[in-house]
């Protein structure tokens, strides 16, 4: 049984009593929970860390390329800020989860194992899940609509081309990815909201008993 399984159980009684949820198994229905959030948060901060890496490397590459054959192409101020913007835009993305993670870990630390400590663990957990996605906001305009528009730029420029040359195709799954990435953090505030309050409830019983 998952969390969203024995929330239902227990929302299913009449006046939602908590001596008829097993409390042990509670505590395991929110270790097993935490641990596929930490594996999530594994996986999207490698994921982040790769494409933060991947982008600058990409752009360093194409922003040298230029340099260094200077003679073949006319550097503008508009390829310095493009070039310069998008390693900067990769770097804060991967700053800004770093940041974010070592912040968490930090007041997650002041929890301890006890049933109420896992619940207050577990709303801390999932107001930075509301914070983040918020602020994910941010992130996605960086990795989402800056970084690729600075590498079609530097792209099409080491092609002797420039961006009025770029086709409709790849425009168009640039935004179908950025519109795809918004509908998911718009999505994920509202499931965490609700659990936080299912989690608020147990609380105020734990505490009336």
């Amino acid at each position: 049984m998952n969390f969203d399984e024995l929330m239902a159980a227990w929302n299913s009684q009449d006046a939602a009593p908590l001596h008829g949820v097993n409390k042990t198994l509670l505590q395991q229905t929110l270790r097993q929970d935490e641990a596929r959030l930490q594996q999530a948060r594994r996986k999207e901060r490698r994921l982040r860390y790769a494409m933060s890496a991947f982008v600058i490397g990409l752009l360093a590459l194409l922003f040298t390329l230029m340099i260094h054959a200077r003679q073949r192409y006319v550097m503008t101020g508009w390829d310095y800020v493009m070039g310069i913007g998008g390693v900067a835009a990769a770097l804060l993305a991967g700053g800004t989860m770093y940041l974010s993670h070592r912040a968490q870990a930090r007041r997650e630390q002041g929890f301890g194992e006890s049933l109420r400590d896992q619940i207050h663990r577990r709303i801390a957990q999932l107001d930075e899940m509301v914070t983040s996605a918020r602020r994910g906001s941010m992130n996605l305009v960086l990795m989402g609509a800056i970084c690729p528009l600075a590498i079609l730029h530097l792209g099409m420029r080491v092609n002797h081309k420039t961006l009025g040359d770029v086709s409709w195709v790849p425009i168009i799954l640039l935004i179908l990815c950025f519109a795809a990435g918004l509908r998911a953090l718009r999505r994920s505030v509202p499931q965490a909201i609700a659990r936080k309050r299912d989690l608020e409830a147990l609380l105020k019983e734990l505490a009336d008993q």
